[in-house]
């Protein structure tokens, strides 16, 4: 996979979209060559459990044997660029298999990205399980 995360030298909405959808896609073809290099060096992610996780522990993960996506779809999302920090927020639903063991979920999602080296890195994820009926807004 090729990665070319942003196409202008200076930092935008649309070169952060087109990182956001790298990612992606890199996630769904378990790239990890491809998340590394998109992929913050100091990368860290508060999982749906409440774990920390580091850009290696995410790397590990989608290495050989590890998670499989088969969906990856998000729906109403924000991009906001302040300087050299971009934020995406929105819906996400995912589903898979990791260790033989499938799972499905739909999140709210906050993804941080900044710009270094003339192109946006993933820095910062954090994302909550939606479960239907618990919350107040009644939506999920």
């Amino acid at each position: 996979m090729t990665v070319d995360p942003e196409d202008a030298s200076t930092p935008g909405r649309e070169g952060l979209l087109t990182a956001f959808r790298a990612v992606r896609d890199a996630l769904l073809a378990g790239d990890a060559a491809a998340l590394r290099e998109l992929y913050d060096e100091d990368f860290r992610s508060h999982s749906l459990l409440g774990d920390i996780e580091d850009r290696e522990a995410v790397l590990a993960a989608y290495g050989q044997g590890g998670v499989r996506l088969d969906l990856f779809e998000v729906e109403d999302v924000t991009v906001e660029v302040f300087g050299e920090v971009g934020i995406l927020t929105g819906l996400g639903s995912i589903s898979g298999s990791y260790e033989k063991t499938e799972f499905r979920h739909r999140v709210r999602f906050v993804d941080i990205f900044v710009w270094r080296d003339g192109r946006w890195r993933y820095h910062f994820s954090q994302s909550t399980e939606i479960v239907p009926g618990a919350g107040l807004s009644g939506d999920g």
